[in-house]
């Protein structure tokens, strides 16, 4: 008797092992995984490329799957076998039943004890304990799994190619398991790491900031058309050089006839070192670098691989009809990144003013999703500036003294220049607010 439970708990023991192991490598952190094969570590250099890999890594869990449901089938077999007799004669002997009875309900109790310590012991213990340590265990797991895996693999491709017909015949695209996140998940996790103490509150912010920034497209992040300096090709260098000593900026646009006509970029040192040199005698045109020129619509991701490719950190941004419509620089996502930085070359700061009464001033032409944090929540809206959104509201140009609620903030025009807010105080319920 005594060999008899010591093989079903060693079964039920084998069953926790290839739950934790399957929790355990859904579990890991692909990242975490790499370091450590980067360190030195073997088993995670060999199970990295499982992780990596959509479909070697269906083939691990089925083996941990197929292994599970093999452990609990024989497990049950050999208890009923084995134990079976010896409890429906106790019953007989002790209770004085009919014996017919006395095997239903043996195995009717085998059944319940056994589902008990299998749901336990071979279950819920393994599935807590991985989870808490997901890398260990999978690592730990790996060489049993892949012996495991040789052994069983005709069930796993009989079974996985029976799944996947299934699925087939249900009109039911198959799936594999894949360590990935969608950008809420990302938002998810990032929120529970600042509850659970793992990130500060401003280390969140600042990778909240980066996860939208990546949705952001090169319209939103631009420096406007009408901010722009930009210098006709056609300038002497006697009049370059006079433009770049009474420019705030580092580099100008040049173009050609019109501003849609973009030729390129001209730094500003290299203009004063060619005027000390040569003089009258300089070319312009040899001081012009080429620039990027990008879609509207391009996305962040995509911006960035142009700008590592071309070692560039400007673009200027176009629409479909070929208008120029702006400039955007690695200074501008880094702004975005930190707004208390503005590492722009074209464009003049956007300071934000506290008032002790709790007004705040601030430049029309600040970005609406970054002002949330002055305005509070406020309706859905296709505009990007909070310019943009009092027009939308006042459906006309804005004239200074208009003033717009939105939400529980009030917001007062107080400088228009070329048909735009280009200064405006924002007054909310409760007085002033972090800035």
């Amino acid at each position: 008797m005594v060999t008899v439970w010591t093989i079903a708990i060693g079964l039920i023991f084998l069953n926790s092992l290839f739950v934790a192991a399957e929790f355990a490598t859904v579990g890991s952190r692909t990242t975490t995984i790499r370091k450590a094969a980067q360190d030195g570590n073997r088993l995670a250099a060999a199970l990295l490329p499982i992780l990596e890999t959509p479909r070697r890594l269906d083939e691990y869990i089925a083996t941990c799957q197929i292994a599970i449901t093999f452990a609990s089938l024989f497990l049950g077999a050999y208890t009923e076998t084995k134990l079976g007799p010896h409890w429906a004669a106790f019953l007989v002997e002790n209770f004085k039943i009919d014996h017919l009875l006395a095997e239903s309900v043996a195995a009717g109790l085998i059944l319940f004890v056994f589902t008990m310590l299998q749901i336990l012991i071979g279950e819920l213990v393994p599935k807590s304990i991985s989870l808490q340590h997901s890398e260990r265990i999978a690592l730990f797991m790996y060489l049993p799994l892949r012996v495991t895996s040789v052994i069983l693999r005709p069930f796993i491709w009989l079974f996985n190619g029976s799944g996947v017909a299934v699925l087939k015949l249900l009109d039911i695209p198959a799936s594999s398991h894949r360590h990935v996140h969608s950008l809420e998940e990302i938002s998810m996790l990032l929120a529970e790491s600042k509850d659970g103490g793992l990130l500060e509150p401003e280390e969140h912010e600042r990778l909240h900031q980066a996860l939208e920034l990546s949705e952001k497209t090169a319209k939103q992040l631009m420096i406007p058309r009408p901010k722009v300096l930009a210098i006709p090709n056609t300038l002497s260098m006697e009049e370059c050089y006079r433009k770049v000593l009474t420019s705030p900026y580092t580099r100008l646009l040049v173009h050609g006839d019109t501003v849609d006509d973009v030729i390129g970029i001209l730094n500003v040192k290299k203009v004063i070192q060619a005027w000390f040199k040569e003089g009258e005698k300089g070319e312009l045109e040899k001081l012009i670098t080429p620039v990027l020129i990008v879609p509207e619509n391009l996305t962040l991701g995509r911006l960035i691989t142009l700008f590592k490719a071309k070692h560039s950190h400007v673009a200027v941004v176009m629409d479909e009809h070929g208008v120029m419509m702006g400039l955007v620089t690695v200074g501008d996502i880094l702004a975005e990144l930190i707004e208390d930085l503005d590492a722009n070359e074209f464009n003049q700061a956007e300071s934000v003013e506290v008032f002790e009464d709790g007004r705040i001033r601030i430049a029309g032409s600040y970005k609406l999703h970054r002002a949330e944090k002055f305005l509070g929540s406020f309706p859905d809206s296709d505009a990007e500036t909070i310019n943009g959104l009092i027009v939308e509201i006042l459906e006309r140009v804005p004239e200074v003294g208009d003033s717009v609620e939105v939400g529980t903030a009030i917001i007062q025009v107080e400088k228009v220049e070329h048909h735009a807010a280009t200064l405006v105080t924002i007054e909310r319920a409760g007085g002033a607010r972090n800035v």
